[in-house]
């Protein structure tokens, strides 16, 4: 089984906010499976499923998150999937 993780996160609705939220998951080498992203006039919402982060660099990465200042919410969950 190989875990994969899931961050959900809020943001300032700004042009290249979700090219910044990638870079954190670059620089912790993670394979990112899916990226959805919806603009509206509030905030912009991410969801991003990734594998290849253990337990303390999801937790770090999420800290990483939280503290760009455009981020306004940082949620992580995770679930177990059959090897590919």
């Amino acid at each position: 089984m190989v875990e994969r993780r899931t961050f959900l996160i809020e943001a300032r609705p700004e042009a290249d906010i979700v090219l910044r939220l990638l870079g954190p998951f670059a620089v912790q080498g993670a394979e990112i499976l899916t990226l959805e992203a919806e603009q509206g006039a509030a905030c912009t919402r991410v969801r991003i499923e990734a594998r290849g982060l253990p337990a303390e660099t999801a937790l770090h990465l999420v800290e990483r998150l939280r503290a760009m200042p455009a981020v306004q919410a940082v949620g992580l969950g995770w679930r177990a999937a059959a090897a590919a």
